[in-house]
């Protein structure tokens, strides 16, 4: 076994038994329900994981190997690890590069839930691909795919990018997904299009007018919420 695959394991290790020391066994059912019972949680709420995570990083450092430690934590158990690996994968980002589009690609296809996937996608993955000029590539690809969470994630890739977004893009996608019965994939669509109101407020409300007959309920409603 290598050093770095013994540093990584000890480095997550040392994470987690710092996550379980937090561990509130009264506010973990309440969290699991919240996630409708899909993830087992520790019971800790994000601002005490912020200060068990900071205080942890202050003595640990950055991982060397964020790759093999997001993986790694994405087969711990309770939920708060993979959250912890969402915060980490945007804290050295800078590690990354598109060709990390397969263990993205992972993420969000295993353990999946909205929680995780909009923690990673816009926040990494999509400032990633727009600093490669990769958007429209990697979001034309994923929103053809059979995987609800890979269309969720095509349409949310520009969801941080406000002027810069590609505005024929993120119509072309909302249409290719318009007959989805998919709650996440429709609220997705909804949710980018509330994003970009704000810097074309005209555009979406003429986008959602014009195409009212093919786009669902929630898709214009959320749309157009603060318009």
């Amino acid at each position: 076994m290598s050093t770095s695959t013994l540093s990584t394991q000890r480095y997550v290790q040392r994470l987690v038994e710092s996550l379980s020391q937090a561990a509130d066994p009264f506010l973990a059912p309440a969290m699991k329900r919240y996630m409708r019972d899909q993830f087992a949680f520790l019971g800790i709420k994000t601002p005490q994981r912020t200060l068990v995570l900071r205080s942890f990083l202050a003595a640990e450092g950055m991982t060397a190997n964020i790759r093999n430690v997001a993986l790694a934590l994405w087969k711990e158990h309770n939920r708060e690890c993979q959250y912890v690996a969402c915060v980490l994968l945007r804290k050295q980002r800078r590690q990354l590069t598109m060709d990390d589009v397969p263990l993205f690609e992972h993420l969000i296809t295993t353990k999946s839930w909205w929680d995780t996937v909009d923690a990673i996608v816009p926040n990494v993955v999509g400032v990633l691909a727009l600093e490669s000029h990769a958007t429209r590539e990697l979001a034309l690809r994923w929103i053809e795919s059979e995987n609800i969470w890979l269309q969720r994630s095509a349409i949310l890739l520009q969801l941080t990018y406000k002027a810069a977004t590609d505005e024929q893009l993120l119509f072309d996608l909302v249409l290719r997904r318009a007959s989805s019965t998919e709650f996440f994939v429709r609220k997705a669509a909804g949710w980018a299009l509330r994003q970009y109101a704000y810097v074309q407020p005209q555009h979406v409300q003429q986008f959602v007018l014009q195409h009212r007959n093919v786009l669902s309920v929630l898709t214009a409603r959320e749309a157009l919420k603060h318009l």
